[in-house]
């Protein structure tokens, strides 16, 4: 079994920023460190699933545990922006989460999901797996009448998982939320880009009184937004020296 794979699904309208994000992993990670695949259009098809791509996840993961014994889902309209390797490492988890949401996120794009926080929320953009079981379970669900009842599907239904089926409720699943320690990923911190300063060759996002209590660095920038036109344009986001930075990252 080899030790980890990260996967990107990506339809036609995705494959410019797949290439966007896999050349910014590049800077930090290579091929032996971490594979990449990225499931396009030809791949999908051969499925005949009209739904793929709102269970994708479980699907494609499931598929990658028969040669891999971690598997990494990543959304295609993102930037790897440091060093990834503390979201594989350790076997004390079956899934590793990153939250959805933030203050001004939450006024612009609210998620309610049961008794859910809505900062407690986790993204399915990212997602680090360990546990063929956990993926499996997580596949039934998305395979059966339970699936049509969830607005953001797999989403919904991991957010199930991770928040009654974790060990904190007496399920059998180790969860694990990569955004509680010093790095923050994905969209915890969007709409916070403006405040992004650059130190030490890492970027950082000063703590404040509104959101961030303590300063945080910054690894995955997560631009969501759906079929957003010019959504992965962080030139518009970002202070200048910000920019520079995610330039040298995003070219081959």
């Amino acid at each position: 079994m080899k030790p980890r794979v990260a996967f990107i699904p990506a339809d036609k309208n995705n494959l410019d920023y797949a290439e966007m994000l896999i050349n910014s992993i590049r800077k930090f990670h290579n091929e032996d460190e971490l594979p990449i695949e990225i499931i396009g259009e030809d791949k999908v098809k051969q499925l005949g699933d009209p739904n793929f791509w709102y269970r994708s996840t479980p699907i494609i993961a499931k598929a990658l545990f028969k040669d891999y014994e971690t598997v990494i889902k990543l959304d295609a309209d993102q930037i790897c922006l440091g060093d990834l390797s503390h979201v594989w490492s350790g076997n004390d988890f079956d899934v590793a989460c990153v939250y959805n949401s933030n203050p001004r996120e939450d006024k612009a794009y609210p998620i309610r999901f049961m008794d859910v926080h809505p900062f407690s929320y986790v993204n399915c953009g990212f997602v680090v797996l360990k546990s063929k079981a956990f993926v499996e379970q997580w596949l039934n669900l998305c395979m059966s009448e339970h699936f049509n009842n969830f607005q953001y599907r797999e989403q919904d239904l991991l957010n199930l998982m991770v928040w009654y089926m974790s060990e904190r409720f007496g399920g059998p699943y180790k969860v694990k939320f990569l955004d509680e320690g010093p790095k923050w990923h994905g969209l915890i911190w969007r709409q916070y880009e403006p405040q992004v300063i650059v130190r030490d060759n890492k970027l950082i996002l000063p703590k404040n009184d509104e959101w961030n209590k303590e300063d945080k660095e910054l690894v995955c920038w997560h631009a969501a937004g759906g079929q957003t036109p010019n959504k992965m344009n962080y030139r518009t986001r970002f202070q200048s020296d910000v920019i520079k930075y995610i330039n040298s990252l995003v070219k081959p």
